[in-house]
Order: structure tokens, then C-alpha cells, then sequence
């Protein structure tokens, strides 16, 4: 995309899943979707002119779910690497004319896009350096900064910046305790699925 972007979404997806013995996370179900798809679903309801999905692990299986979605799927050759190099990767596919970076973790279901498209309207609103919640992830990164995000590495990610500029980092109220879950193990996955199930068990009703 060119100069219509905005707000550039990159979904961060290229884990290795280790700790489910393998079993690519992004694939696991929540009702007749994946994880993926609940996530990608949720970036597109918001204001993001553009979603990027960063991949890595079972790049193949998982491009070819989010096929029928318009969102643009990269390879990270780096991925094992740390997500900072696919922070570095999704960085650099964003668009040259992004104002703000919102980066999200694609093994994070639950995050509502509610509340995402109330930090794209604060970061717009405000336009800070970094915006994100008092408790982890999304966060959202002015363009400004595309270049210092396109040259991380290792395992900390954008924390590298938010500790660098840490005095000019505008924090929004924590996230519900729910949407801040993600799947790494097993037990994870279970009790994301509960919750899940327990949401749509009451607006079924």
C-alpha cells in the first residue's frame, strides 16, 4: 500500500511452538476457526489500513488459512532467531507512510478489536512515541521509528525501545486479565478455549 496508510497492523506469528511439543499454536481451533484466524479477524475490524502477518514455523500450513483474508503474509528467514527479528521483518514490510506500527502477538485470541480501536484512536488522537497498555501487548509505534524497529534482534523485541524511551511511552488502563492471554502450553490453550467457550455460551443465548 502507499501513501493511504495510516496505521499499518503487523500480526507477529512465526513461533516455533515449542512448548506445545510442536503443534503450531497458530492452527490450534477455537470453534470452527484457528487462532490465526480469530487474530486477523480481530486487527481487520480495526482502523488499520493495512495487516501484515509475520511467519516463520509451518509458514506454508498457515499461509494457506489466511488465504481468503486481505491481509499481505510475510517469511521471516530469521525467525528462530527471536521475535525481535520478526518485529525487524514486520517493520520493515509496513508502509514507508505509516504514521503508527501497532504490533500484536498472533497467539492471542481474546484481545478484542474493541480494544485495539481504542488505541489506534488515542495513538492518533495523541500521537505519542509508543502507546500500549500497562499490562503487555498490543503496542503501537510511531513511523518515526520504523528504521530502530527494522534493526532489532533477540528475544525482547519492541521492549528494547519501550525501555529506551521509556519517559516518552503513554500508557493506557491495563488490559482485561483475559485478553492478555496467550498460548504457549497446553494448559494455555485449555483455558483459552474455556474462555472462549464460556463468551460464546453467553451470546448464544
Amino acid at each position: 500500500m502507499g501513501g493511504g496508510v495510516v496505521i499499518s497492523a503487523v500480526i507477529l506469528a512465526a513461533g516455533l511452538s515449542r512448548r506445545l511439543g510442536g503443534r503450531p499454536k497458530q492452527l490450534l481451533r477455537l470453534g470452527g476457526k484457528t487462532i490465526i484466524e480469530h487474530v486477523v479477524e480481530n486487527v481487520l475490524r480495526t482502523s488499520a489500513e493495512e495487516v501484515i502477518v509475520v511467519l516463520g514455523a509451518r509458514c506454508q500450513e498457515i499461509r494457506q488459512v489466511l488465504n481468503p483474508y486481505p491481509v499481505q503474509c510475510i517469511y521471516n528467514p530469521r525467525y528462530k532467531e527471536g521475535i525481535g527479528a520478526s518485529v525487524a521483518a514486520g517493520a520493515e514490510a509496513a508502509s514507508p507512510h505509516a504514521q503508527g506500527i501497532m504490533f500484536v502477538v498472533g497467539d492471542q485470541p481474546l484481545l478484542s478489536s474493541d480494544y485495539m480501536s481504542r488505541l489506534l484512536k488515542v495513538f492518533l488522537e495523541k500521537k505519542p512515541l509508543i502507546l500500549k497498555p500497562e499490562n503487555g501487548m498490543p503496542a503501537v509505534f510511531s513511523g518515526g521509528l520504523k528504521q530502530e524497529l527494522m534493526s532489532l534482534t533477540g528475544d525482547t523485541g519492541g521492549r528494547q525501545l519501550i525501555k529506551k524511551y521509556r519517559e516518552k511511552v503513554v500508557m493506557l488502563p491495563a488490559l482485561p486479565a483475559s485478553q492478555t492471554l496467550d498460548v504457549d502450553t497446553e494448559h494455555d490453550y485449555q483455558k483459552v478455549l474455556e474462555i472462549w467457550q464460556s463468551m460464546h455460551r453467553a451470546t448464544d443465548r
